[in-house]
């Protein structure tokens, strides 16, 4: 009998994402899962109710409530910030934690003051929050340009008509880490070797280097890896999982 994965979804994103990665999984004998964090999707509750302690709730519950067990829980992106969470919430449940491009954060740190121009970026998100809808739409060329320069036109056209305002709450609230690493949940983290969303290292050797003894996978592809290497992306969980 394969693994269990539950798949977590990053900024302006939603479960839909993962469609792809979902698919090939089943093909290597697994079953997965992907959840439509607060927001997003076909979630009923609206961005300007969303928080991180919502995402890590939502992931949580969704994974008791179905009485999932030794789940691979993998996020990609901002997701690491979600799964973070959920794996010190219920670490009996989870057999391993895996970050997909991901952010791993400190103790006390915010997604926002994960990022260079921290400062900058979180005074510009502030001052969304008094909006009807605190949220922060994808910028498109940064995006084709930054995080799926490796796809088709087609592709980038495909995705970004799909993509969603990012709520601003969850990027700025910050999460505590005290549990995490004495939660013996195993680590690992999955590398796409082109990605340049964020600048030369920022993923890794930047974040992957925060986890403890982490088990590793490359992917040649840019940041959005279940899009532009999806079959890649599965046998590299599907490795993952096995330890």
């Amino acid at each position: 009998m394969g693994d269990t994965f539950v798949l977590v979804h990053g900024a302006w994103h939603g479960a839909w994402c993962w469609a792809a990665v979902i698919r090939q999984l089943q093909k290597l004998g697994d079953r997965a899962f992907a959840v439509d964090l607060p927001g997003h999707g076909a979630s009923a509750i609206s961005r300007a109710q969303a928080t991180l302690t919502g995402y890590i709730d939502c992931v949580a519950n969704y994974i008791a409530e179905r009485g999932l067990n030794d789940v691979i829980l993998a996020g990609h992106s901002l997701g690491g910030m979600t799964i973070s969470g959920v794996v010190q919430k219920i670490p009996a449940r989870i057999k391993r934690v895996v970050y997909v491009s991901a952010i791993v954060p400190r103790d006390g740190e915010s997604a926002i003051h994960t990022l260079p121009d921290a400062d900058a970026v979180a005074r510009a998100l502030e001052g969304l929050r008094s909006r009807p809808d605190p949220s922060s739409p994808v910028d498109e060329q940064m995006f084709r340009t930054a995080y799926i320069q490796d796809a088709s036109r087609d592709l980038q056209d495909f995705v970004l008509s799909a993509l969603v305002p990012e709520p601003v709450a969850p990027m700025l609230e910050p999460i505590s880490m005290k549990g995490f690493y004495t939660c013996g949940v195993a680590q690992s983290f999955l590398v796409c070797e082109d990605d340049i969303s964020r600048g030369p290292g920022h993923w890794h050797p930047n974040f992957s280097s925060r986890l403890a003894n982490p088990t590793m996978r490359h992917v040649k592809c840019g940041h959005e890896i279940m899009f532009t290497a999806p079959v890649q992306c599965a046998r590299a969980l599907h490795e993952l999982a096995q330890g």
